[in-house]
């Protein structure tokens, strides 16, 4: 284009200064955008992080909480296993005394902490992995029933009458727990207690606790207590 005066040469000047200015403006604008897109970027990555390390978490938890609850269906078993050994010797005088090899015992080992969790060495604890109580404090190291596998649990139990001393229960000596003869008001029936009168009605008998450990994948342990009476 031709520029025939200088009033038009200075207007054209100023055009190209402003269509200068503004294409540097649009320059700067495009640099902004792009650091705001690299922050977005940076927080949804972060945020998708997170949200894997929740889902995998939540995983972890339902798992373990399957694992715990198959290992308590599994001590079942165990109970079972105790039940079918105590009832062909039901009344006989082999369950009066301490049978250690089938984790029976005569006495209710009142100070016994079958879940080995405590510290003090008073305390008698149970060989629930067959290593002779290693690495616990403990008095007296008593042996359950071998263990047995249920799917993929082991499963171990360990018996005990609920007398103060072994011997015949109905002797006069020993103290065991008993079932509660009486009214429905007074004493109640139906009462578990430790007293003199060792008799059941309608036949005599003693209680037995079966204290089953389940052990299972992920270091799964469990314990299952049940209460049984011939």
């Amino acid at each position: 284009m031709k520029l025939n005066s200088p009033s038009e040469r200075s207007t054209a000047s100023r055009i190209v200064s402003r269509t200068s200015s503004g294409g540097r403006t649009h320059h700067r604008q495009q640099g902004v955008v792009l650091l705001i897109a690299l922050i977005v970027l940076v927080a949804m990555t972060l945020a998708g992080i997170g949200l894997v390390r929740s889902v995998n978490t939540g995983n972890m938890v339902a798992g373990n909480l399957a694992f715990k609850q198959g290992a308590t269906l599994a001590g079942d078993a165990g109970a079972e296993a105790a039940i079918g050994w105590l009832t062909p010797l039901n009344g006989d005088a082999a369950l009066y005394v301490n049978n250690a090899a089938a984790g029976y015992y005569a006495t209710s080992q009142a100070t016994l902490d079958p879940t080995n969790s405590h510290s003090a060495a008073t305390v008698p604890a149970v060989d629930w992995d067959d290593n002779n109580c290693s690495g616990l404090a403990f008095s007296v190291c008593v042996k359950p029933a071998p263990a047995i596998t249920v799917g993929d649990n082991s499963v171990a139990y360990i018996i005990h009458r609920l007398c103060q001393t072994e011997t015949d229960p109905n002797n006069v000596g020993n103290t065991c727990v008993t079932y509660q003869s009486g009214s429905s008001t007074s004493p109640k029936r139906g009462e578990l207690k430790y007293g003199d009168d060792k008799r059941f009605e309608p036949l005599p008998g003693p209680y037995y606790r079966i204290i089953s450990r389940v052990k299972g994948p992920r270091n799964t342990v469990s314990f299952v207590e049940t209460m049984i009476h011939f």
